[in-house]
């Protein structure tokens, strides 16, 4: 259940919870501070800063692309691996990546996982045992204080405390050693890298290598410090005596993808030619800052990346290009987006049409403000469910498979790039936190204009414009006057979620 689907039946049945359990943040004295470890040495490590000191950058564009190099940074961390992240699947994708995690601690690498609680229901065993591990610790950001296993059962015995644990942690990121990160949208589970055999994403992140990975880890040191970032031991539910480490390690070796693992002359000839190849650039890590108090608390909103971002199209020149699963204007930016065509930028924007939103209350929201997107003179375009060039972020046959815009980026003029996990709505922008990184380089905002591209081409996205006071939908063969759907019940899903006041919600 998606995480606004699940905020509504908190809300429509908070009538029927009398009470509840609270969790107030953890106190000075119940917190054990830690630091990340200082930038590895190692033979790889040091033969990449020899080539490249600088920062450097490599573009993760279609799903198993980033799922190869994840497996191949977690393969090279010899001293420190923090990995935080909204969603970690137990499926074929997430069970290669948590064996892969489990077989650096196996040999000494010290692993930090924090996990946002939204989509924890029913894992609690999996997380204790882990921490148990000597090597690994867990954390949950904002936890529910009843953890019921069934995940509509915890939204309704916690929905007295919804103010609180509506505040989610949407952050991503892979930090290895100190020395490289992946940074961008994708979670981890199947869909987000193309396996998935009905509906996968259209993601991206970058490969990040240098000295930024040491400021993504004073980022990561925020959270992992936060008050609201609980040990796992502290909250999760005990497994019975028989759930133990190695049971969960077949458990994890019969779900996860078949992936061959490469050698090491392997892993460090691929990390030779990316450096060679890596794009340069000046870059700025931008992240809200986590609640210390009650995260409801107006003065406390995480709105630290919205206003970044906004100060980037209010300073844009000649043109925007925004990439965003969900597009609901917040007002202060539907005010800029104004201003923006008044004066002449040209702001073209790539969404979720409904058809390949996984998001139907979003969705909602987003068609409330298409009419007077267009009358601001945006570009705008919406994802194809079955898009022409699908196949490019899928591993195996494509046949009836859907695909689903969730990438986050923004190109702003020809020189500067953001990237990160912020959508372009209220509950990014003002209710939960998120990072990404600011990156100012002519190359890189090429390369990622270059393979975004075809995403807006009419055969994947249709073009919306205006004929006299209707919307009309373009493609590459047809022209439509009514939203195009894949089924009838999908209309009838966004007619009903259209009624309700929800879009500062979303």
């Amino acid at each position: 259940m998606r995480l606004t689907q699940r905020a509504l039946l908190a809300l429509f049945l908070g009538a029927l919870t009398a009470c509840t359990t609270t969790l107030p943040p953890l106190s000075p004295s119940d917190r054990h501070l830690e630091r990340a470890a200082a930038p590895a040495e190692s033979d790889l490590w040091n033969g990449l800063e020899a080539v490249r000191p600088d920062n450097w950058f490599q573009l993760l564009n279609t799903g198993p692309d980033a799922l190869e190099w994840r497996l191949r940074a977690i393969d090279n961390a010899t001293h420190s691996l923090d990995l935080q992240t909204f969603i970690w699947q137990a499926d074929a994708v997430g069970a290669r990546i948590l064996e892969r995690v489990l077989a650096a601690a196996d040999r000494g690498v010290r692993v930090r996982v924090l996990l946002d609680d939204a989509m924890l229901a029913g894992a609690d065993s999996a997380l204790f045992v882990l921490d148990g591990h000597p090597n690994i610790e867990y954390r949950i950001f904002n936890p529910v204080a009843s953890r019921a296993e069934n995940a509509i059962l915890r939204e309704i015995i916690n929905t007295a405390d919804f103010a609180r644990i509506d505040h989610r942690m949407h952050n991503k990121v892979l930090i290895v050693d100190s020395r490289a990160a992946i940074v961008g949208g994708r979670n981890l589970a199947n869909e987000y890298f193309g396996y998935d055999p009905s509906y996968n994403f259209r993601d991206m992140e970058v490969l990040a290598v240098g000295p930024v990975a040491s400021a993504l880890s004073a980022v990561f040191d925020r959270y992992w410090n936060s008050p609201w970032a609980y040990p796992a031991a502290q909250v999760a539910v005990e497994p019975h005596a028989v759930h133990t480490l190695e049971t969960l390690r077949v458990t994890i070796d019969s779900l996860a993808l078949s992936y061959a693992a490469e050698s090491p002359a392997e892993r460090q000839a691929a990390w030779q030619a990316a450096a060679q190849a890596g794009i340069p650039g000046k870059v700025h890590v931008v992240a809200d800052a986590p609640a210390r108090g009650d995260p409801d608390t107006p003065e406390r909103a995480p709105v630290q990346v919205a206003d970044r971002l906004r100060d980037l199209i209010d300073n844009a020149e000649t043109e925007v290009i925004v990439v965003s699963a969900y597009f609901i204007p917040t007002p202060a930016l539907d005010a800029l987006i104004r201003s923006v065509g008044e004066r002449g930028v040209e702001l073209r924007i790539l969404t979720n049409s409904l058809a390949a939103n996984n998001h139907a209350a979003a969705h909602s929201a987003y068609r409330q403000h298409r009419r007077a997107l267009l009358e601001a003179g945006t570009l705008l375009h919406e994802t194809r469910a079955l898009s022409r060039d699908r196949q490019r972020y899928m591993a195996g046959p494509v046949g009836d498979r859907k695909l689903g815009l969730h990438a986050k980026v923004m190109l702003v003029d020809r020189t500067t790039s953001f990237i990160g996990s912020a959508n372009f709505d209220p509950r990014s922008l003002r209710i939960n936190t998120e990072m990404g990184l600011l990156i100012e380089s002519e190359a890189l905002n090429r390369a990622m204009r270059e393979a975004l591209e075809p995403d807006f081409e009419r055969a994947n996205a249709w073009q919306l414009l205006l004929d006299g006071q209707d919307v009309i939908w373009l493609s590459d063969r047809v022209v439509l006057r009514e939203q195009p759907a894949g089924s009838f019940l999908e209309r009838i899903e966004d007619w009903f979620f259209g009624l309700l006041p929800i879009e500062s919600e979303m």
